[in-house]
């Protein structure tokens, strides 16, 4: 078990082995192809974030209950703006979704489902949403069909009936805005999605987008993450902060490449070692091997993503 210091920037090639897990977190900077691309706003201030861009990047936009209030307010000040920022959806039991807002959005065509099932969360409601509109032409007319969707737990039962696309199907991009912060229960239902979510839908990769970091998981096996370059989302920092997170249940051995500070055979669990405060040095890519999944946050600066 080893720790080697790197310099500022090191170039990590991709692994040799082709059995490795390619992650993408900042693929909606590098303005690629995002027809399958998913802005999800949560229930918490967007202050500090760069909603033009990330919404001009995605594909579908949908508002998990009072995610709407947070969006609306967001262009408070800016009328013009608010009004080109319409999401195709609002779900969730919308205790937390105001009338004002309701009415503006429904005014500009938004689709406002309510679910009011407490047996699934509003992210999970906004989830299914996602999933639905892009499974098939026929259940993305289903769900536009809203006023045939069942106020219960209508979005549940047409789930019921798809099933998990065949390995090597096209990804589903799920950047979700907020979840992370805030209230700790919140955070925590959060990271539970990424574990759930990677065990249950591997075609769909979540990414968590805050005023501060981009979190997301790290599965086991061979990563490596992938981006254009570091200073497309941090140039502010010449090695942007990094932390590895063992938040699942059992211990993890790490081995990295392109860390300021690259462990090899490293043991980590919360009651032993966890590598936060590193930082990253690969300029286009790091490599993260993990023998079970692994929670990762990387630091962004907003006002890089132009």
């Amino acid at each position: 078990m080893s720790v080697a210091e790197n310099p500022d920037n090191v170039t990590i090639p991709k692994p040799a082995d082709h059995g490795f897990n390619l992650i993408t977190p900042f693929k909606y900077l590098d303005k690629p192809d995002l027809s399958r691309a998913v802005l999800l706003v949560l229930n918490q201030s967007l202050v500090g974030m760069n909603i033009p861009q990330l919404w001009s990047n995605t594909k579908l936009h949908v508002c998990a209950d009072g995610g709407a209030n947070q969006l609306y307010e967001f262009f408070e000040e800016d009328e013009a703006a608010r009004s080109q920022h319409i999401p195709e959806f609002i779900v969730g039991d919308l205790d937390s979704l105001t009338d004002e807002t309701r009415s503006y959005y429904e005014s500009k065509g938004s689709i406002v489902i309510p679910q009011l099932t407490q047996y699934a969360t509003d992210f999970d409601k906004a989830l299914t949403v996602s999933r639905l509109y892009f499974y098939s032409e026929e259940m993305r007319a289903k769900v536009q069909d809203y006023k045939n969707i069942d106020e219960h737990d209508g979005l549940a039962q047409l789930e019921s009936e798809v099933q998990n696309p065949q390995p090597g199907a096209e990804d589903i991009f799920v950047y979700a805005l907020g979840g992370i912060g805030g209230r700790f229960d919140q955070t925590i239902a959060s990271i539970h999605q990424l574990y759930k979510i990677s065990e249950k839908y591997k075609y769909i990769d979540l990414i968590f987008i805050t005023s501060s970091d981009t979190v997301f998981l790290v599965d086991k096996g061979i990563n490596y993450i992938e981006y254009e370059s570091k200073g497309l989302w941090n140039s502010k920092d010449a090695v942007p902060v990094c932390g590895l997170l063992p938040l699942g249940s059992t211990k993890v051995i790490l081995n990295t490449k392109g860390l300021k500070y690259d462990v090899t055979d490293w043991e980590s669990d919360m009651l032993g070692n966890v590598s936060s405060s590193n930082g990253i040095c690969g300029v286009n890519g790091v490599i993260v091997e993990t023998t079970e999944a692994i929670v990762m946050n990387i630091v962004v600066d907003h006002h890089t993503v132009n």
